[in-house]
This record gives C-alpha cells, structure tokens and sequence, in this order.
C-alpha cells in the first residue's frame, strides 16, 4: 500500500470521507492546518469535525460546555468549505465512542470510504479503545505526527495489532512536520491573560473573551 502523502488526487477515485474527532476544548491551528492537508492529500471530498461528547478518555478533566465547544469548532473551521461540523457525539447519551461514531457513517453511506485521522500521541493508546479492531476494519486510520511522538514500526509491533493492522498503519501516516501545540497549553495561557495566541483562530479567541471561558 502506498503512503497516503504520495496518494495523488484522481478524479475518478472513491470519494471518501475523513473524520477528525477531538474535545475542540478550544479548536486551535492544528486543527486546521490536518484539515486542509487531509483535503488535499486523502481521496475525500469532506471532513467531518465531530467534538466529543463525555469521552471515555478525558472525563472530568477542564472541559468547556458542549455547546461551547461545538460553536468554536463552527468559527474554527468557517473558512473551509468542505469541512462539516457533525454534532452526533454531543447529543449521544453515556459514554461516546469512536468506533460507534464510525459505525453510524458507514451505515449511513456504505460506499463511502472512511478515513479516521489520529495524531502520533493517540497511536500507541489505539489498542486501550474500544472495539479498537472493528475501528480498525470500518476506516482507514492516518496518522499524522506529534513532537516527540516517532511513528515506529518497533512500538507497533509490542502492541495487540494484527501484522495487517501494523502495516496499514504505517503505510498510512501524512508527511507533515510534527507540531507540539496543546489545548491545555492554551487554556493556561489563557487564563494567564494572553489574549491573542497565535495558535488559535481569531474568531476562537473572540468567542472565548466574549463567553468568558477558561477563566
């Protein structure tokens, strides 16, 4: 399987979808910058932008409202056309999970190809999700990179993956330069009184002085 970074554009191809879930506690410049580069790289012609709803993964830790969330991630992504904000996880009862999100899009286009994008942090956590191997068969997960987080093929090979899974993740991985921007950073420094963070989207930082969050 070729990388995804060397997959050109053909016009004839399938036309997938790829799917970037997260917290958005806030949205902030890598979210965007994955966007436009998994619009231009993956044979998709949508992002779906899904905000978690109560992530198994983060309960209880400094979440801004859902509504809030969900409205930051609208400003966030505005400019770009192709991009939708999918709500489902945050109207989900009890816990929300990945593979259940990708299981509703399949079933709601079944000839539509999936395509999950999960930063290098997360890769090695994969085997700790749930269904983590039925994920697996329902979209293809790319990677993109994280400073201080290497895509190994060692690392995989010490986890639960079949030797199927291991190559396909590795095949799978955009060639971009690897950021270390953190929306905890972020919020420290927000309540530090740093109103103009480069890393967030003007219209993020309005809203947020405007709602007063993360105070």
């Amino acid at each position: 399987m070729r990388p995804v970074e060397n997959t050109p554009k053909i016009d004839d191809s399938p036309r997938g979808t790829a799917v970037l879930g997260g917290s958005f506690n806030p949205p902030h410049r890598t979210h965007l910058t994955l966007a436009r580069e998994a619009l231009a790289r993956l044979p998709i012609h949508e992002l779906r932008a899904i905000p978690s709803g109560d992530h198994p993964h983060k309960r209880g830790r400094d979440m801004a409202p859902a509504p809030d969330r969900c409205e930051m991630t609208r400003l966030a992504f505005a400019d770009i056309p192709s991009v939708t904000v999918d709500e489902r996880e945050l109207h989900r009862s009890g816990p929300s999970f990945t593979v259940d999100t990708l299981a509703e899009l399949a079933a709601e286009a079944p000839d539509t190809p999936l395509f999950f994008l999960i930063g290098s942090d997360n890769l090695l956590l994969l085997p700790t999700w749930h269904e983590y191997h039925r994920l697996l068969e329902l979209a293809t997960v790319v990677t993109f990179p994280r400073k201080g987080y290497p895509i190994l093929a060692s690392d995989l090979a010490k986890l639960d993956l079949t030797t199927t899974e291991q190559e396909s993740l590795l095949a799978n991985v955009l060639d971009l330069p690897a950021d270390d921007v953190a929306a905890s950073d972020l919020r420290d420094r927000w309540r530090a009184g740093e109103r103009n963070p480069p890393e967030l989207p003007h219209a993020v930082a309005d809203y947020l002085a405007r709602h007063e969050l993360y105070r």
